[in-house]
């Protein structure tokens, strides 16, 4: 354990800006390549990036698409119009998210990288979101009535001259990202159209004509950068345009060529020269001249420097430069016959931070309240975590270390070691960092603290915001989208939640055992760890018995048992482990034929009154066998006068808002509940009918899919299945 401690640090360390363009090196490998060679090694550079998901795109578009003029808009790629960046529904000049490759072209809605890559998807006003459907891009057609820079036929359309480049960089990167590999799919750009729904896009010729018409501006290289913050990858023809000739034109490289470029220090320092290194040589004879151009804008490279070495290695060197200074460069090279300029490239020269510190330890204070809450402190740790408006950061290893940072817009790389400056906050009985006013770099690539092993009942506040691990825990309740995507788990000392987050997403299967590691968060009253990576969840041993979720009274006969998990048939549908109370007899027991943690108890009739269930020696599919559980219910002793009842639902689908209209008269009050594909009850209400014989019913808390519906009263009852999305 730390000892608590507050201490003076003054030291040289690094603010990063969030935002930056491509990095001193980005490109390298890809010099004197053309055609599939060269897609091949822009492949390598841009696959494997950071995966958010699709629902996460509306927040990277506050930053990638904002409005220059407003930055609470974004733009609108096809009418080009201004509009709130949190106004997104199906109304006509609402915000609608679109996949430019569009998504049926190769059917990949919902699968990921492809559905999620920031880079394929843009804000587009609705109504000319449903009119360019999964055309494909070409000229001509009619003038589109609102996009009125638009044209379209019934195959293709053609987007305002503003963004034709934007389009088809879009589409060039996505043939080059997705390959094929790792079970991603084979996308590929076409000279033809109507290519739905084969994983094809088009038309190739005109989307290369687009963008050399269009060149990249600074709307389109900011979207670069920004997307870069986030997903780690880069667009490659926002960069350099030429690259499509290369591939796909015919075009040939450059005898040129500037190789391995990179610089020293890899992390500048304030007022320590930078040297930048390069390989250079020429098939067609000796270089003559090798020139560095740096400056501090991306358009205004006005300093030269003549670039030094023997053989082919050369370099050149940057004078220091101040802190919190940003400089851009590229190198350009002659043989003589040809001329060769790279793509411009930048580093960052940080500011220093000299202030006092004050560890997480100190500040989390032992305590559930943090004794810094409201003061603006500074300190040190290890990024854990990162889901894109927030992160963790953890000092060590062990209880009390880990802080919740919210900063959206900043995207520290899992393993950065970071001083932060920042308002400590106690956010609904959670302990956090806000209102960031120093971000300071000081190594990347840093050991991440070993995970604490705990229990799920263990889960609380010594470790908020720490690394934790849970091993052997069993999942109870796989429905995530059911549940503000959390599923849960059970290693035999109680409940845990488990958060499939913006950036990892995992499908649970009721009755198996979990290994799962991640940050301990707390919101909403609730403990859950946070997945962040796919290594976050491995197979456990399940060595927890079966229990009894509820127990519902279908009829007068018929009871429906709901276990935590699928159970084993032989022994849940033996008479022998059930009894009754008060003379009741079990007759049969049968395990429903899909859902298998649900088991039909057929009975000799019930009167009203108390009961009690004894189940025993039911076992699981690990062979775990649940002890004597005794469980009570209610009969009301009527169901045998049930009236089941037609109900017309509108609109249905919804997205949780409902209108129940009744085909008969019924009086008094009913429950109603809402049930999960595999049995579980997510939602249940009484309700009133009104003179009308109509509700309305409210579950837009409930995460899209399909649900099953059971109103039932003392005398009627319906079953019925909705859809929300």
């Amino acid at each position: 354990m730390k000892t608590i401690k507050i201490f003076a640090l003054i030291i040289t360390v690094f603010l990063t800006s969030f935002l930056s363009a491509q990095p001193t090196g980005y490109y390298n490998g890809t010099e004197g390549k053309s055609g599939e060679e060269l897609k091949s090694a822009l492949n390598e550079i841009i696959s494997g990036h950071t995966v958010y998901s699709y629902f996460f795109s509306k927040e990277i578009f506050k930053l990638s698409d904002a409005d220059p003029n407003n930055p609470n808009n974004v733009i609108m790629v096809y009418t080009g119009r201004s509009h709130p960046n949190n106004d997104y529904g199906n109304g006509s000049n609402q915000l609608n998210r679109e996949h430019v490759w569009a998504k049926s072209h190769g059917n990949f809605d919902g699968v990921q990288p492809m559905n999620g890559d920031v880079h394929n998807l843009k804000p587009v006003d609705a109504s000319v979101n449903i009119d360019r459907s999964n055309k494909d891009f070409d000229n001509g057609g009619t003038q589109h009535p609102e996009a009125t820079g638009c044209y379209y036929t019934d195959a293709t359309w053609e987007p305002r001259d503003e963004v034709k480049g934007d389009i088809a960089r879009i589409i060039l990167y996505m043939d080059v990202r997705y390959e094929g590999k790792n079970g991603e799919l084979d996308l590929m750009a076409v000279d033809e159209v109507n290519t739905y729904p084969y994983p094809k896009h088009g038309r190739l010729s005109t989307l290369l004509e687009w963008n050399l018409m269009d060149p990249p501006d600074d709307f389109e290289r900011n979207r670069n950068n920004v997307i870069y913050s986030f997903q780690n990858n880069r667009n490659p023809f926002i960069d350099n345009p030429h690259l499509a000739e290369l591939i796909w034109s015919g075009a040939q490289p450059s005898a040129i060529s500037v190789a391995n470029v990179r610089q020293e220090p890899v992390v500048p320092q304030a007022s320590v020269p930078i040297t930048i290194f390069a390989d250079i040589s020429s098939t067609a004879g000796n270089i003559t001249d090798a020139t560095l151009y740096y400056g501090y804008s991306f358009q205004n490279l006005t300093e030269e420097l003549d670039m030094e070495g023997s053989g082919s290695s050369l370099y050149a060197v940057i004078p220091g430069q101040n802190q919190n200074t940003r400089v851009y460069f590229r190198i350009e090279a002659q043989d003589g016959s040809n001329t060769f300029s790279t793509v411009t490239y930048n580093f960052y020269v940080p500011r220093t931070f000299t202030g006092t510190l004050t560890s997480i330890y100190d500040i989390q204070g032992q305590a559930a309240s943090s004794p810094y809450a409201e003061q603006v402190v500074s300190t040190t740790g290890v990024v854990t975590a990162n889901f894109g408006t927030n992160y963790f950061l953890q000092d060590g290893e062990g209880a009390w270390n880990g802080l919740f940072i919210y900063d959206p817009g900043r995207n520290p790389s899992v393993g950065d070691s970071l001083i932060l400056t920042g308002t400590i906050t106690e956010y609904y009985g959670k302990t956090e960092m806000k209102s960031i006013t120093g971000y300071y770099f000081i190594s990347a690539n840093n050991a991440l603290p070993a995970p604490v092993n705990i229990t799920c009942a263990e889960a609380d506040e010594p470790y908020e915001g720490v690394l934790v691990r849970v091993d052997n825990a069993t999942c109870t309740d796989p429905n995530y989208w059911a549940n503000f995507y959390m599923w849960t788990v059970n290693d035999g000392t109680g409940d845990l939640l488990i958060h499939n987050t913006n950036v990892f997403e995992y499908e649970p299967k009721e009755g198996d055992a979990y290994d799962i590691t991640g940050p301990l968060d707390y919101d909403f009253d609730e403990w859950k760890i946070q997945l962040r990576f796919e290594t976050d969840v491995q197979s456990g041993v399940d060595n927890i018995p079966p229990q009894v979720s509820s127990l519902d009274v279908i009829t007068s006969t018929v009871l429906k048992l709901q276990f935590s998990e699928e159970v084993d048939q032989a022994s849940a549908e033996t008479l022998s482990n059930y009894s009754i109370n008060n003379n009741v007899v079990v007759q049969q027991a049968s395990v429903h034929s899909i859902v298998k943690s649900q088991v039909f108890l057929t009975v000799s009739p019930l009167e009203g009154g108390d009961y009690e269930l004894t189940v025993q020696n039911i076992a699981d599919l690990a062979g775990n066998v649940m002890p004597v559980t005794v469980v009570p219910f209610s009969s009301t002793g009527i169901y045998d006068h049930v009236k089941y009842t037609v109900v017309n639902v509108f609109p249905n689908p919804s997205q949780g808002l409902f209108q129940m209209r009744f085909s008969e008269e019924m009086a008094g009050n009913a429950m109603l509940k809402f049930y999960s594909l595999t049995g579980h009850k997510v939602h249940s209400q009484e309700i009133n009918f009104n003179e009308e014989l109509q509700i309305n019913v409210d579950v837009s808390h409930l995460s899209c899919g399909v649900y099953f519906v059971e109103i039932a009263g003392d005398a009627f009852a319906s079953r019925f299945k909705v859809i929300i999305y």
